[in-house]
This record gives C-alpha cells, structure tokens and sequence, in this order.
C-alpha cells in the first residue's frame, strides 16, 4: 500500500493540515485563519487552546478532503511559528490561557535587566546569539516575575508545534532548531546550560528534552485519536520551528548553499557545521545536522512597495511594479552613484536598531528611475554586506536559492546575482514548509534513509540567473561604498 504522511504548518495567520506522499506529493491542504490578539502595544499573543481546536478541524477536513485510507498513514510531523511558550501543568491543562508568540515584545525589560549584569558576547559564546525578546527564556523569565503563579503551576513550557505534539502523544519533547531558540541552549555541548538557567533565572526542569526533529517522541494516544481522525498509534516526530524546516523543504541541506526570501522582508540564511558568532547574526540549529546563522532585513519587498507608494502619491495615479521595474532597466548598474540605505524600520544589529532609510549621493542629474534601481541595488547592498562577513569568516557560499515574491522581479535576480557574485537558483516552491515537515515524517516513519540527500534530490529550481562578470566588478565598488556609508551611520540614529 502507498504510505502517506499527515503534516501541520502552525501558521501565524492560518493554520494548514496537509496529506503528502512518502514520494512528496501533496495531495490535499485544508487551511483554517486565525488572529493575533495585540492588548497592548509591543504585545502579541494567542490561545493555544484554539490551536488545538483548529488543528484538529484542519486535520478531519484534508482527511476527508483526500480520502486516503488511514491505514496508509505512516506518520506525522508538526511545524509551527517559533519561540511561543506554553505552559502545561502537571494534569496536562494549559496553564498560558494566552501565550507569548515569536514577535511579542513585552519581555525587553528583562532583557536589559540581563545585558545591565552581563557582556552580550559572554552570552553569545554560550547561546551563540544576542539577547533578543524573542526568546523563549526570555519570554519565560517575564512569565515568572508577572505571572509568579502561572510559573509555580507550569510543569513544562512547550513551544506551539511541541503542544500540538504533546496533544497528540502526552509526551513533553522539543527539537535542536526550538531548543536553539530559547537562548538557553549550549552551542557547544549542545545542551541545556545551568550556567544560562541561572543567568535568566528559570528552572531547567521546565523545558522540555531534545530529541532530533525525525526523532519519533511518541504515537497518537487514542483520545488524540478520537479528536482528529488520525489513525492511534501512528508515529510523530520532534519536527521543528516552521522557518527552519521550510529551509529543509527548499533544499537548504548541504553546506556551500543558502537561501535568500525576499517577501516583505529579505531573510538570508546559510547551512554550516557551526554557528557565526557575530552580535549581527542570529543562530538556530538545522533540523538536519548543523547550523542556520541567518539575518534579516526587516524592508526587502517592503522597500519597493514603498517606493510604488510614493510615485503613485506623487503622479495621483496607478503605477505597476512592472512600470516601475521597466523605469530601471534603463538605468545603468550603480544608479550614477545613486546609494538606497534600506533600513527604515531599523536593524536586528543592536547599534543600529533605531536606524532609518535614506538616499545618499543624489544629485540633480538623478531622476525617478535611478531610485527605483538604487532601491533594488541597496537591498541588494544590504544582503550583499552580510554574504562578505560569511565569506570573511570562512564560510564558503558556491549559491544561492531564492524563494518569495521578489523572485518574480527579473531585473531584482539579475541585481542580485551580480552583486553577490554568484548564480541565483530561483524557486517556485510554494509550500516549503509543509514539504520539509513531510521529509522529517517520512525518515521517522522509515521510509526516506537520508532526510538531507532528499531534500537536496526534490528542490525545485526553475532557472538559474548566473552573475554577469563585469557587473559583478561594478557592484563591487557600490558594495565597498555603501559599506562605508552603513560604518558612518552606526549609533546615528538613537
């Protein structure tokens, strides 16, 4: 009989249940919406409860939807939005009524409560990453010192796709990319830290143990059963965060890769053996082997929007992206000296986290069309920076997969390709998430030996942009530039 996987994408806005072949062939997706709660301002919460409830429906829904036979089912994997934690108590109720997820930022007291006693980089060489309200030690610490009772009453803080497996199976477990995460985890021996746990000021024994995310923790208890429609029994795996195992689903398993998201914002990240222990860096371990050392710019496609935005304004009529991208073309590689800073909603660097957006060189000779390429450039520029501090330490970077609405922007990749020097595999993979979850539940199920050989065989490219020689010595110079200009304006905006 053909086996089949069930998998669930814990979304922020949605969340999907999907039926998928051993082979990687989605069958079927039901997807359910749900909202953030935002009380306050810096706030971001939702009730796990209601995760559970949805979960369920999603999963009864793409069941009957495909109208496999259970029996076929093999497994199951969970991924969902990271560093959210929920408390459960000793009789498996949920202590968070509302919990914490990856954005809130209600913790930053605690965390300049932790930067005031200690040196970042004496924290980064545990945790290999800054202090951010991200995470889940954090989140927990706030817990602790507003909700004391909540914390007495919580025997395990689960992140969101761990409570969906706890659910499931009533076993506690988490995963090395959720581990990772809440910066209570030793990079080197891979372990819980007490040296962290008291730093921060929390139990260890409030976390849940690591297991590999292929690693089945359990099988579905028949009351889970009873909830869902899964067949009891069925294994499930650790899985992990939803932003790494979508990494998994677009190939990024192998070091030498890295994939680059431009949607609303740019996300870059590479596969290495170790983390990149650089306070402009965030690390989270792979759910294969190894390291994700990534960065983020917050204004990637949100920068052209911004710009269509403004020439709309300024004309009082519809412009296209397309009218905008055409405008470019005609400009020459380095706008005429044109330089688009993107950070206008700041940067993840601590000293630059205030920063702002700007135009720098401009002259009379500049018109419309050079800043709509300078601000595909700057991007580029931005990225462009982060892929030298790869290279300078070491890291060998032989391609790049991009993924995400900007791949659709032909003179974008072309930019980009140049400007990082190397070829852009464009992806037209849609569903990286739910096809990265399916590889982890098919190699706890037995059914794939190498889940990082899978992932490399079943990534999809649809071109491959390769970068054009003498552009790529033009946009050296524009990338040495706009370094300058980004080493100037550290600190300036406070």
């Amino acid at each position: 009989m053909k086996k089949n996987l069930v998998v669930l994408d814990l979304g922020t806005q949605s969340i999907r249940a999907a039926v998928v072949t051993h082979e990687g062939e989605i069958l079927g997706i039901s997807q359910i919406h749900q909202e953030v709660d935002s009380p306050r301002p810096g706030w971001a919460q939702q009730r796990p409860d209601s995760w559970w409830e949805i979960a369920c429906r999603t999963i009864r829904e793409v069941l009957s939807k495909t109208g496999i036979s259970v029996e076929s089912i093999a497994g199951f994997c969970c991924c969902g939005h990271m560093h959210g934690p929920v408390g459960i108590g000793e009789d498996g109720a949920v202590t968070t009524e509302w919990t914490q997820i990856w954005c809130d930022k209600r913790c930053q007291d605690q965390c300049d409560a932790v930067l005031a006693k200690h040196k970042e980089a004496d924290l980064m060489a545990v945790t290999a990453n800054p202090v951010h309200s991200g995470w889940v030690g954090l989140k927990v610490l706030w817990i602790k010192e507003n909700q004391p009772d909540v914390y007495a009453r919580t025997r395990w803080f689960l992140v969101p796709k761990d409570f969906i497996s706890y659910k499931l199976t009533g076993i506690a477990a988490t995963d090395p990319s959720e581990a990772s995460g809440t910066f209570l985890l030793d990079a080197v021996t891979d372990g819980y830290s007490q040296k962290m746990a008291d730093i921060l000021g929390v139990d260890l024994e409030k976390f849940a143990p690591v297991y590999g995310s292929h690693d089945v923790i359990g099988t579905v208890t028949e009351s889970a059963s009873a909830e869902t429609g899964l067949p009891a029994g069925i294994p499930v795996v650790a899985g992990g965060g939803d932003f790494i195992v979508s990494m998994l689903g677009l190939g990024l398993a192998g070091e030498g890769s890295a994939v680059d998201i431009t949607g609303t914002s740019t996300l870059f990240v590479v596969h290495e053996e170790k983390p990149l222990m650089d306070p402009g860096f965030s690390n989270l371990r792979h759910v294969v082997d190894g390291w994700l050392p990534f960065t983020m710019l917050d204004c990637g496609g949100l920068s052209m929007k911004w710009y269509r935005d403004l020439i709309r304004t300024a004309r009082g009529s519809d412009i296209s992206y397309e009218e905008l991208i055409e405008m470019a073309s005609k400009i020459d590689p380095g706008s005429d000296g044109l330089i688009f800073y993107p950070y206008m909603l700041g940067e993840r660097r601590r000293e630059n986290i205030a920063a702002r957006g700007g135009f720098y060189g401009l002259t009379l000779n500049h018109n419309a069309a050079h800043m709509a390429r300078a601000v595909m450039e700057g991007v580029a520029f931005a990225v462009g920076r982060t892929i030298r501090l790869f290279s300078d330490s070491g890291m060998k970077i032989e391609r790049v997969c991009c993924s995400g609405g900007g791949t659709r922007n032909e003179l974008w990749n072309r930019i980009k390709a140049d400007v990082y020097g190397l070829p852009l595999a464009l992806s037209d993979e849609p569903e990286a998430a739910i096809k990265g979850a399916a590889l982890l539940a098919a190699t706890g199920a037995a059914l794939i030996d190498d889940v990082a050989v899978a992932a490399r065989e079943r990534s999809v490219t649809r071109t491959v942009v390769e970068p054009n020689p003498k552009n790529v010595v033009r946009y050296k110079e524009g990338l040495a530039e706009f370094e300058r200009i980004y080493e100037h304006m550290l600190g300036f905006w406070q």
